[in-house]
């Protein structure tokens, strides 16, 4: 899988003020996208829903400073990041494979040891998350806040990952289509969940 991350380097200046705070990393899953029943392997934009989830997610970030901004390359998350990215012109972006979506097998049950492919698969897929949680924690400062713009199982992978812990032994949740979650993240390796699955900004009808 060919690396697209475009990288932007971040000044390494770290204010007295934020030295004893967390880097708060915000993970918003993309809006429905447009299923393609004929096609269901491409690369889906955002349905109709789709987008007035990603603006209702856009509208409730809006007032947040963000230092940085990440999206998966995908283009249902590129959608939603574009709505997003809208209110923070000036945020650096950065889109990286780095953080497409994932097989579930990364916190549920392994895969029959006879899946080859799926074992090089999730090897692959778990360099790419290390990779990025190494570079969220080499790049960053303590009091800053980066959003990422992902996908539901990647999100519950990257959690207890953020953390220190095992996906296999963490607690499942649902990941709804423009939902919020919050995490703050540590220099020590630990991390706090502080929100999970947010909709709030969206309208019963609107959840998916």
């Amino acid at each position: 899988m060919p690396d697209k991350t475009v990288r932007i380097r971040l000044p390494k200046q770290v204010d007295p003020a934020f030295s004893n705070q967390p880097l708060t990393v915000i993970l918003v899953r993309h809006g429905q996208q447009l299923i393609d029943v004929a096609d269901p392997e491409r690369d889906p934009p955002l349905s109709d829903l789709g987008w007035k989830q990603a603006e209702r997610v856009a509208r409730r970030l809006a007032s947040l400073r963000l230092d940085h901004i990440y999206t998966s390359d995908l283009q249902r998350a590129n959608d939603t990041t574009r709505a997003i990215g809208r209110m923070h012109p000036d945020t650096p972006l950065t889109v990286t494979a780095d953080v497409r979506e994932v097989l579930n097998y990364h916190f549920v049950d392994d895969p029959p040891p006879d899946h080859l492919d799926i074992q090089r698969i999730l090897s692959t897929e778990r360099a790419a998350i290390d990779r990025f949680i190494a570079h969220l924690r080499r790049t960053h400062e303590p009091g800053q806040r980066v959003l990422v713009v992902c996908h539901g199982n990647i999100i519950r992978t990257l959690m207890p990952l953020l953390g220190g812990r095992n996906p296999k032994e963490s607690v499942l949740m649902d990941i709804n289509h423009a939902a919020v979650s919050i995490m703050e993240v540590w220099a020590s390796g630990n991390a706090i969940l502080r929100l999970a699955n947010c909709v709030k900004h969206l309208d019963d009808e609107m959840v998916t």
